[in-house]
C-alpha cells in the first residue's frame, strides 16, 4: 500500500519555483453583433514546484536521501507545508506581542527553543462544494484582510493550497486553482496551506554528495489530489 509520508525534521528550503499555474484548454468563442470575439475556457491544473536545498551533511543528510528513497519515484507522496515568505505582517494576522516567547518563568524549552506563535485560525461562513472557486470566511483575525495573491489552505484534514485571484468583498473570495474537497461551517482556513504531494519522476530528485556536504540538492514534486490521498496513499 502506498504511504503518505511527513517532511524530513529540519529539513529547509532555500528556494521554491512554481513550474505551472494555472492552465487552459481553450474550450471556443463567440462573435457578438458587432464582431467582438470572446473566447472561453475552462481552467485545470495541478500545482507543481521545484524546492533547493542548502548544502548539507550527517544526519539531516540521511534523512534526506531516506526520505527521497521512501518517495519511489512518485508511488508514495509526502505531506508540504508552505509557509508564505511574502505573507501578512503578524498585525495583519492577528498575532499580538513577540513571535517568540519564553516560558512565564523566562526560560526555554528544553533544547533552547522559545514558543514560535502561529498564525490563528478563521472559521469557515458559508459551505463550499468540491471544485467551487468561491470561499467566505468569518470576520476574525485575517479573514476580512486577504487580497489576490495571498495563500491560504483549510483544516482539519484537507490536503489543498489556494492563491486568492479575486477579492469579491470583505471575507468573500475567489480562489485558484478549485476546492479539491468540500468546505462545512465546521472547517477552518489556516495561512499555512498543507498539500500531499509526490515526485514527478524516478529523475525528479538530486542528492548529489562531494567529500564535504550532499550539494545543490533539488526535487520537483507535484500535487497529489485530496481525494486521491486518501484513496491511494492510506497508510
Amino acid at each position: 500500500m502506498a504511504r503518505l509520508l511527513h517532511w524530513p525534521t529540519g529539513l529547509k528550503t532555500i528556494l521554491r519555483e512554481p513550474l505551472s499555474g494555472p492552465r487552459v484548454v481553450a474550450g471556443g468563442s463567440t462573435n457578438s453583433i458587432g464582431n467582438f470575439t470572446q473566447t472561453f475556457g475552462s481552467p485545470f491544473g495541478l500545482w507543481r514546484y521545484r524546492f533547493n536545498f542548502p548544502p548539507m551533511r550527517g544526519q539531516l543528510a540521511r534523512r534526506y536521501r531516506g526520505w527521497i528513497t521512501a518517495l519511489h519515484g512518485g508511488a508514495n507522496a509526502t505531506r508540504v507545508t508552505f509557509c508564505d515568505w511574502d505573507g501578512l505582517s503578524k498585525e495583519q494576522r492577528g498575532i499580538s506581542g513577540e513571535l517568540k516567547q519564553s516560558w512565564s518563568n523566562g526560560m526555554p524549552w528544553s533544547n533552547g527553543q522559545p514558543w514560535h506563535a502561529y498564525s490563528p485560525l478563521v472559521s469557515v461562513s458559508t459551505s463550499a462544494a468540491i471544485d467551487d472557486d468561491i470561499v467566505t470566511l468569518a470576520d476574525t483575525a485575517w479573514g476580512h484582510g486577504l487580497g489576490y495573491g495571498d495563500l491560504i489552505g483549510f483544516s482539519p484534514f484537507h490536503f489543498g493550497k489556494y492563491m486568492v485571484s479575486e477579492a469579491i468583498e470583505p471575507g468573500t473570495y475567489r480562489i485558484w486553482p478549485p476546492l479539491r474537497k468540500a468546505l462545512t461551517t465546521s472547517d477552518y482556513a489556516t495561512l499555512r496551506p498543507t498539500m500531499a504531494m509526490r515526485l514527478e519522476s524516478e529523475e525528479a530528485a538530486s542528492a548529489n554528495r562531494d567529500a564535504a556536504f550532499i550539494s545543490n540538492a533539488s526535487v520537483t514534486l507535484v500535487e497529489a489530489l485530496d481525494s486521491d490521498v486518501r484513496t491511494y496513499w492510506v497508510d
